[in-house]
């Protein structure tokens, strides 16, 4: 939904189930009428699209696309942003490194995401600017992937003059966000920014204006957590640097002592994602079971890549990093330009019950999108 500010905010639709363009006709008509009629009674409602690849390939059809712009409206709603994250199965199934694949040093990510922006601007009310996010180049420990920088600037730039010819036929300003992530070749802001400025922009056969107005950062709020960053500094750092953050997915990680009971973390281990695990000394672990098999009391805090519930609390033992989201960081965020702000918490079905408490996903999000929007 639009906010009196002009900035434009949802929750992402990855938290549901589904890859084929059905599945995600479903869930407009079937979840979406319930969390608007919570949040945006009177207003059109703003959907975070997550659009696999299966179901992109059937919005090339001209008719399934506005077939879908139509379901879409029917629901007084109107789409703003596309995860172009995960490319195939997300859900009820082993997803793990799976999810960075293919990477940036595939030409079929390139098709993809070019796809996903054609099926954007289609969808588009009139006058608004699109933004899809994407992955960080690709897995740290990928055999291959981290020599392959040079291909992934080359695709990323090829995608930038893409959406700047886009925007001379349409009139539509649309932009692909970089989403750093925990063991990922874009990490830390560090390495995020040191990639825009050594590698992307440099010596470039793209202007950089072009670059620097169609390619940004997505800016995933747990996964700053994770670097134990401060996300106000990461929004002040990047707008500095001239770098644009194109999106922002507010959300949360777990957090413990290093010296919690095994089985508090094993709840976690659902066997479908990978939850990584920074210590506070500087220790990583690349999944919740490396951790269990060598488990080091003297770790200090541990940050865990397990997205959980804005309005969850905590107990003693585990509590959630949204402490980190103090007012210096929403001040911030209201003053870099960035106007699309996502609630993502796609991990909500597998989460240990407690953490559910009780709530089906429309309920859920409708609780962590009143929390975000009483901070914002």
């Amino acid at each position: 939904m639009q906010l009196s500010d002009g900035r434009h905010f949802s929750y992402c639709l990855n938290v549901h189930p589904g890859e084929s363009l059905d599945d995600l006709i479903g869930v407009i008509r079937t979840q979406v009428p319930e969390i608007k009629k919570s949040l945006s009674p009177e207003k059109p409602f703003g959907l975070g699209l997550r659009i696999a690849k299966e179901a992109s390939v059937d919005l090339k059809d001209p008719g399934n696309l506005l077939r879908l712009k139509d379901i879409i409206e029917a629901q007084e709603s109107y789409a703003f942003t596309i995860n172009g994250f995960p490319f195939g199965a997300f859900h009820q199934t082993r997803v793990k490194e799976q999810v960075y694949q293919p990477d940036w040093s595939s030409p079929e990510r390139l098709v993809y995401s070019k796809d996903l922006f054609h099926q954007l601007a289609a969808l588009l009310p009139a006058g608004s600017e699109g933004s899809v996010s994407t992955v960080p180049l690709g897995y740290k420990f990928d055999p291959t992937a981290p020599q392959q920088i040079d291909f992934m600037v080359t695709q990323l730039r090829s995608l930038a003059l893409f959406l700047h010819q886009l925007e001379q036929e349409t009139g539509t300003l649309l932009h692909l966000g970089l989403e750093p992530e925990p063991d990922c070749i874009l990490e830390t802001t560090d390495e995020a920014v040191a990639f825009f400025n050594q590698q992307l922009f440099r010596n470039a056969d793209v202007s950089e204006e072009i670059l620097r107005r169609h390619l940004g950062i997505c800016l995933d709020t747990c996964h700053v957590a994770m670097q134990f960053e401060n996300p106000a500094e990461v929004v002040k750092r990047l707008q500095s640097e001239g770098i644009r953050i194109s999106k922002t997915q507010i959300s949360a990680a777990l957090e413990c002592e290093a010296d919690i009971g095994p089985k508090k973390l094993k709840a976690f281990d659902d066997g479908v994602y990978l939850h990584q695990i920074k210590g506070s000394n500087g220790q990583s672990w690349r999944d919740i079971p490396e951790f269990l098999a060598r488990p080091d009391k003297t770790a200090g805090t541990l940050r865990i890549h397990a997205h959980v519930p804005l309005h969850w609390q905590g107990d003693k033992d585990l509590r959630s990093t949204r402490h980190s989201l103090t007012p210096d960081f929403w001040q911030a965020l209201a003053a870099s330009g960035c106007k699309h702000l996502e609630v993502e918490t796609y991990t909500f079905n597998i989460l240990p019950a407690a953490l559910r408490d009780g709530r089906n996903i429309a309920q859920d999000m409708i609780a962590e999108c009143q929390w975000a929007l009483g901070k914002i």
